[in-house]
């Protein structure tokens, strides 16, 4: 039996790296590219409706990966600052920087960091910048479905993605169960999927949210530079 040529290797090395989706978490539980699409559908439509923005408005901020907008929109409210103007200070910088450089006290995320270190096993953040987003998502997942950030960090810790958690938290509220069932599939290797079928729910309907049990919170905008009237006559009343 003749060996594959070596660029034939080669090549399906990259197509393997292109399908590989880039994210700054590590987790010890892998999620296949068919639950993160579903999961990525629901955390646009989630944050498309608690922010107030179309959904087309988040295409500039989720090509690296999905979850920045979380982190982005936050500072983009405490700061006063149009998300554009914040997303334009990310090249070659961290979450945590630059929430430091715009003025954020080291609490910012206090009640959710005091969440955090309840649990004696840490999440895979690290490092000041991934605990700022990994801080920034657990709020959101909190206001947007009321879910105890004590027990979401409960099952970061465990070892789930943040597409678990957006998928089993909506899923639970809307069986109106708990999500602890779901998750103890997920860690033993379970796909969404069959999660989707043991619940009889169309595989296609986990993307689809439901209302945001607290206010939506509009961000601020970008106003235009004004105009120069100098030289110019006043009008008669």
């Amino acid at each position: 039996m003749k060996k594959p040529p070596l660029i034939l290797l080669l090549s399906l090395s990259l197509i393997l790296l292109w399908l590989t989706p880039s994210s700054a978490e590590t987790t010890s539980v892998q999620i296949s590219l068919s639950d993160r699409g579903v999961a990525f559908s629901l955390m646009q439509r989630t944050a498309s409706s608690y922010f107030q923005l179309r959904v087309s408005e988040l295409n500039p901020y989720v090509k690296e990966s999905p979850v920045q907008i979380f982190p982005l929109f936050y500072l983009s409210i405490a700061t006063k600052t149009a998300p554009e103007l914040v997303w334009e200070k990310r090249k070659g910088k961290g979450w945590g920087k630059i929430a430091k450089e715009m003025g954020l006290p080291p609490n910012f995320h206090g009640k959710y960091m005091s969440a955090k270190n309840k649990h004696k096993k840490s999440s895979s953040a690290i490092t000041d910048d991934q605990i700022f987003e990994e801080m920034m998502i657990i709020r959101f997942l909190h206001e947007y479905f009321g879910a105890d950030p004590e027990v979401l960090f409960y099952w970061r810790a465990q070892g789930l993605t943040y597409d678990d958690l957006f998928l089993g938290i909506n899923l639970s509220l809307r069986l109106k169960i708990s999500p602890g069932e779901f998750f103890s599939l997920r860690l033993s290797g379970k796909d969404w999927r069959f999660i989707a079928n043991k619940v009889r729910v169309p595989y296609s309907s986990l993307s689809q949210p439901l209302k945001p049990v607290n206010k939506t919170i509009p961000l601020p905008k970008n106003s235009p530079p004004e105009k120069n009237n100098k030289g110019k006559k006043p009008k008669k009343k």
